[in-house]
Parts: C-alpha cells; structure tokens; sequence
C-alpha cells in the first residue's frame, strides 16, 4: 500500500510538471504573438530563460498594455489597479515591474490644472463643440465663440434663458475648448455660492479674500454662472462683483454669464441700498453691457 502511494505520488508530480511545462510555453508563445508588447521588451534584452522564469509578471504586462490600449474611458476603467499602467525593466539581475499613473489620467490632470476654479458636473469634461447639438439658439453664441478665440472680437458673452436650457453646459464647453486651444486658465464660478465665500472671506481672513479677488480679476477667462441668483446686498455688489468685472473690463479680459435675468434685469436686481443704489446698479448693468455688447437667448434651447 506504501508503495502504491509512492507510486501515485511520483505520477501526480510529473504530471503537475508537465502541464506547468506546457503553460509556460503557451505563455511565452503568445508573449512572441503579440509583436507589439515583444518590441516593447526587446530592449531589456532579457534571455529565454529569463522570459521563461518571470513569464507571469511578461503575461501580466502584456494584458495591462493591451487594456490600456483599448482603454474604454477614466471613468470605466475596470483594471484591479485603475488609471496605472504597468512596467517592466531589471533591476541589476532581477526582473521586476512598477505602475505609474496612465497617459490619460495625467492628461486629466494637466487639463484639470488649468481649471482655477470648476463649478460644474465631471462629466461635463469631456464636452466639446463637435460633440454638441448645433440648434439654430446654439449656433449664434458658438459662431461668437469662434470669433473671440480667433481674436476677430475681444467682446464676452451674455446667455439668458430659463432654467435647464443648457446655458452652464454650453459656456462649459467653451471652457473646455478654451483650455484646449491653451488660451490659458478658466475659473468657472457659480455665483451665489463664490460670492458668498468670497464676503465671508473679507471678514474672516482678509489676504485670502485679496487673492481670491485677484486672481478672479486676472483669471483670462472667467465664467460667471447663475449670475443674479443667491442674496443681493450693496456690499457683495460695492466690494466684490463690481471691483472684478471693473478690473477685468480695464484689462480687457473674457468674462462670460448664465443667468436668468436679462441685463437690464440684472441692472434692477443690484440697485439695492438707499444711498446711490440706483446709480451703482446702473453702473453695473453699463459694465457688463460694455463687456458683451450683446446677450444671447437660450430660452427654446434643448440640453
């Protein structure tokens, strides 16, 4: 019965040892198959019997690379490490692997770096003008982007429209294109939840409101979205939004707005206070209207 054991236990190994014989060699077989990720390993110079030994951490490599390859988007990566690209290189006489971040994550990142401020959904990204609806609404404002980034007019733009009309996605995308055509930074607000940081800010830590208030006067493009919307008194339009949209009107730099009220709406909305209220509304409504000349009606428009 020993013996019998003995027997079987001998047969058992050398079957194990055959077929880990037989694996190994489809794995280096398809390793050679796949020409590509092969010349990406010629310059190790590594020798059949290294490819043979570290054959698992090859066959690894060569799924990462061609994953990444046909990468389904940063956001659907379904790798067990996402968004890291993995490396093999030796180490003296070891074979050995690392990950770095992958190529598109660290696009995202640059691109996200030229953001100052980004007040909008992630998925909005990703939008382009190709990718848009060009309705008859959207044309004209997109026709006046290409104007300005063309430099045929150094004027900004004015959208009004209901609620839900994809004003905030239409002047994202003009972000996205901006930054892309590396024009420079964008800082994209939403207005009532900026300017109310920014009034806490000048009682609560007065260098951080003056760079705050800085930066957003010498941003080169600065989106203003939900413009009107939130609490309106005179020291957030004499302290914050006047101060900035005057300065950025001085440097002649690209303001953009969403809002649901009109100029003249927006004039009447920011003539609060009993002491010159009026004149400084009107100031401001003159500002803006100097800024984009014209306003662009989205009412109609479909996201």
């Amino acid at each position: 019965m020993a013996n019998e054991m003995k027997e079987f236990n001998a047969k058992d190994i050398v079957s194990q040892e055959t077929d880990m014989k037989a694996y190994i060699n489809k794995l280096v077989n398809e390793l050679r198959a796949d020409t590509e990720v092969y010349e990406k390993l010629k310059p190790l110079n590594l020798s059949i019997g290294e490819v043979r030994a570290n054959i698992a951490k090859l066959a690894d490599y060569k799924d990462d690379y061609n994953y990444c390859k046909q990468c389904p988007g940063i956001g659907k990566c379904a790798k067990k490490t996402p968004h890291l690209s993995m490396y093999v290189f030796k180490d003296g006489n070891y074979v050995t692997t690392r990950y770095e971040p992958c190529k598109k994550i660290l696009e995202q990142i640059s691109f996200d770096n030229k953001f100052m401020l980004r007040d909008f959904p992630d998925e909005w990204r990703s939008s382009r003008i190709k990718t848009m609806d060009l309705s008859e609404t959207r044309r004209p404002v997109i026709n006046e982007f290409r104007n300005i980034v063309k430099g045929k007019t150094k004027k900004s733009i004015y959208l009004v429209g209901n609620h839900k009309v994809g004003k905030s996605f239409l002047l994202v995308t003009f972000a996205n294109e901006f930054i892309g055509l590396n024009l420079g930074q964008v800082a994209v607000i939403n207005s009532s939840k900026r300017f109310k940081e920014l009034a806490d800010l000048s009682y609560d830590n007065k260098e951080a409101f003056q760079r705050q208030m800085v930066a957003l006067s010498n941003v080169p493009l600065l989106i203003i979205d939900d413009f009107g919307s939130g609490y309106i008194n005179e020291y957030l339009r004499d302290q914050i939004v006047l101060p900035i949209l005057t300065e950025r009107s001085r440097q002649e730099r690209l303001t953009f707005f969403t809002s649901e009220f009109t100029i003249n709406e927006i004039q009447k909305l920011f003539s609060v206070g009993k002491n010159g209220g009026d004149i400084r509304g009107k100031q401001l409504g003159n500002i803006i209207r100097d800024i984009c000349e014209k306003e662009f009606d989205l009412t109609g428009a479909s996201i």
